[in-house]
């Protein structure tokens, strides 16, 4: 069984400051990972405006109250999976040192992947009220496709979800990707307690005794597999590459995958100057997602 492997996998903040600062902070910790802000010519969650990076990563500005000045961050998991432990800690050092009283985390996800029991197992234990947990067991939702296809080519999916959405704390369970993996979703004060005790902690090997200890809080299993995992050994998930090669590489994958087999007909069939056509009109609507790569790349 591969070691079971662990990280942040969303992370999102508010810092009351001048809007400057948002871009400050950016550039000091994290363009050098998801390259240069974009505004996406809109607003949402209360700002007037959203700036946004490679991998989703987003910052709000310009809040709608316009009686206090504030900012905020939002990480995405796949920009989360992008980010070492030393810049998360970095992150948490800026923030307590500089805005120890003017910022709060909102949201913090964690994630243990690999794990050597299955979504039916945890479900089936939560029925029989086999834990102890602070959750009610009428919060437990099941999803299941029998003909879904994970990300490692087999085929079912299954999903179990317990606690509620607009609760502090909740947790998934899931096997999507292939393995098994947990997510504890955390928000507002439980959020912030979480997430200054990994930002600051000494070293990453302290994450993985301290997220336990945040998830056994919320709920525990009496069963042989969940004290192996509580008691086993882990790592933390290792950094892969740049975003800018990730969204490039996962663009041309996603390409390989659903288009390249129409377009080679178009391609064998039609002629020059309709190929030249067709890219023309692709090109005339990009959305803001490739407008920013291009512009990260420097096209």
């Amino acid at each position: 069984m591969e070691k079971v492997t662990f990280g942040i996998h969303w992370l999102a903040f508010t810092i009351h400051a001048p809007r400057d600062q948002a871009f400050n902070i950016y550039d000091i910790l994290l363009k050098d990972r998801f390259g240069e802000m974009v505004e996406m010519g809109h607003g949402g969650r209360g700002f007037k405006e959203i700036w946004h990076s490679l991998m989703e990563f987003k910052i709000y500005l310009n809040p709608v109250q316009e009686d206090r000045e504030y900012f905020h961050y939002e990480i995405p998991g796949q920009a989360c999976e992008l980010i070492s432990w030393d810049y998360f800690h970095a992150l948490g050092v800026l923030l307590e040192s500089n805005y120890k009283d003017a910022y709060n985390f909102t949201r913090l996800d964690f994630a243990f992947d690999n794990l050597g029991f299955t979504p039916e197992q945890a479900e089936q234990e939560i029925i029989e009220n086999n834990i102890r947990t602070l959750g009610k067991r009428e919060n437990l939702v099941v999803h299941k496709s029998p003909l879904g296809k994970r990300d490692n080519g087999e085929i079912g999916t299954y999903t179990v979800e317990f606690g509620l959405r607009e609760a502090d704390r909740r947790i998934r369970i899931y096997n999507k990707r292939g393995y098994t993996r947990l997510e504890i979703e955390t928000r507002d004060f439980r959020a912030q307690i979480i997430a200054q005790d990994l930002l600051l902690a000494e070293d990453v090997s302290k994450w993985f005794s301290i997220s336990i200890g945040h998830l056994r809080d919320y709920i525990d299993f009496y069963t042989d597999w969940w004290q192996e995992f509580i008691s086993g050994e882990a790592r933390a998930w290792a950094t892969i590459g740049d975003a800018k090669e990730l969204t490039v590489t996962r663009m041309v994958n996603w390409l390989d995958r659903q288009v390249m087999p129409a377009l080679s007909v178009a391609i064998d069939i039609l002629p020059p100057e309709a190929i030249d056509k067709l890219i023309k009109r692709g090109r005339s609507r990009r959305g803001a997602k490739y407008d920013n790569l291009l512009e990260n790349m420097g096209k």
